[in-house]
């Protein structure tokens, strides 16, 4: 009954159902998606054990109304969520520019643009940046305690299935792709003016993911590998390689490293002290202790 409410949501494109159906057939979508995940791959290889993830860190919202909207944008940090309401107040500027006391250019720091704007609007427009923290005790997930990486034909059977899921509606999510439960978001993104790819792990196939609750990635953009968190290990700089293969004494390797470090190309595990490749995001020394690439790391 699920599968067919939301394939009948989809085939409509979302149209005569409110934000809180919509939001309710998009859950259900993600649990479909995560049975249909692990159906394409091998069930769980004995023992298995449930393991309760951190918490999702807090977020801050900018929310901006007026006559026309009343609208909520998610931003990583508070200066973002600034800067952004500074590029609206900009781009509208000509609204009120003129006008009174109101300036015809808006001033440089953002700050005091922000103020006069909404000084100007007489109350017709209005925001807040206020942070939130989502609820709950962190996420559980079943993982294999005898992990192993899906073989080479589920992979080519997981691969073979992957979906592509195109914007449901205006106003209704992003478009995004999916292999063994693994949903990747590609867009554009006027506020950031960039091209945004988002990867989202929630839903990711129990045979993918590690005893610890973390789902091993290996991120190239341009051939670059930028992430490394793979059984392999991230692969190091060939230019690095290559001094560090020509260094004859033991100074000259440590004059390197220490280059290499302050260049940004290696980062020091601080549990085992094993030098590892800037796209490494945990350690890949020979004895694994997998502690996790420090936040002040390059």
């Amino acid at each position: 009954m699920l599968r067919t409410a939301v394939t009948l949501w989809e085939d409509r494109e979302g149209e005569a159902l409110s934000s809180e159906q919509v939001g309710a057939v998009l859950r259900a979508s993600q649990a479909i998606a995560t049975v249909d995940a692990d159906a394409v791959l091998a069930p769980f290889p004995a023992p298995v054990a449930r393991v309760t993830l951190t918490p999702t860190p807090g977020v801050w919202l900018l929310r901006r109304w007026d006559r026309h909207v009343d609208e909520v944008s998610v931003f990583t940090d508070e200066d973002s969520a600034h800067e952004e309401l500074g590029r609206h107040v900009r781009g509208n500027w000509d609204c009120y520019g003129g006008h009174g006391d109101m300036p015809q250019e808006a001033p440089d720091d953002d700050g005091a643009a922000v103020r006069l704007y909404y000084a100007a609007c007489g109350g017709e427009e209005g925001y807040s940046v206020y942070e939130e923290t989502p609820a709950g005790a962190g996420r559980a997930r079943t993982v294999p305690l005898d992990y192993r990486f899906p073989t080479a034909e589920q992979c080519q059977r997981a691969n073979e299935s992957a979906v592509f899921h195109p914007m449901p509606g205006a106003g209704n999510g992003k478009p995004c792709s999916e292999v063994a439960g693994v949903v990747t978001f590609t867009y554009l993104d006027p506020a950031r003016r960039a091209v945004v790819v988002s990867v989202h792990l929630d839903t990711a196939a129990g045979q993918v993911v590690r005893p610890d609750g973390t789902v091993p990635l290996h991120v190239m953009v341009e051939g670059s590998v930028v992430l490394d968190d793979s059984a392999t290990g991230a692969p190091w700089d060939p230019v690095l390689t290559r001094l560090l293969d020509a260094a004859e004494t033991g100074a000259q390797d440590e004059a390197i490293r220490e280059a290499a470090h302050i260049a940004g190309l290696l980062w020091r595990c601080p549990a085992c002290e094993y030098d590892n490749p800037r796209a490494a995001a945990s350690c890949i020394n020979t004895e694994p202790c997998r502690s996790p690439k420090p936040k002040t790391a390059p």
